[in-house]
């Protein structure tokens, strides 16, 4: 009986440390899984920017931004499913484009004084887009033509 008690005894220990190694192996094998997976929110742009968070690279601010935080939406004339974001620079001398095409690239314009006064953002040629406060609504326009407009206060 006292042998029978015994041989029970190894038995379990037996078994217990076997489970014990199984699930060491298996802990183990899912860390090594969780390695090999992306993590979400670990998709850093060149500039550190986490895209999936919403962050972009702004070359005014010098930092990662989120638009709909630091920009003002403009709405296209043409198709009002298209927005543009203006992002401007802390002093205000640049103004940032961020178009909605995939890949169009950005835009950045300098500030000019205008000669009836207020301010106009653009570059020197004639094909710029020009960025102006018109009637307390931020526009942007290209050849004197209208093609984005801040929308109305709802």
């Amino acid at each position: 009986m006292n042998v029978k008690m015994i041989s029970m005894c190894l038995a379990c220990a037996g078994a217990f440390l076997v489970s014990c190694g199984n699930a060491r192996e298996k802990k183990a094998e899912t860390a090594d899984a969780a390695e090999k997976t992306e993590m979400v929110g670990n998709d850093k742009d060149e500039h550190g920017c986490i895209a999936s968070a919403g962050y972009t690279w702004s070359e005014v601010q010098k930092d990662c931004i989120r638009l709909w935080e630091k920009g003002v939406r403009l709405t296209s004339v043409e198709n009002a499913e298209n927005t543009l974001f203006i992002v401007f620079s802390p002093d205000s001398t640049q103004v940032e484009l961020f178009f909605p095409e995939e890949g169009a690239p950005n835009e950045i314009l300098d500030r000019r004084s205008l000669p009836a006064g207020g301010y106009a953002w653009n570059a020197e040629d004639d094909d710029t887009k020009n960025v102006r406060l018109e009637n307390d609504k931020w526009t942007v326009s290209q050849r004197g033509k209208l093609i984005y407009k801040q929308a109305a206060d709802k």
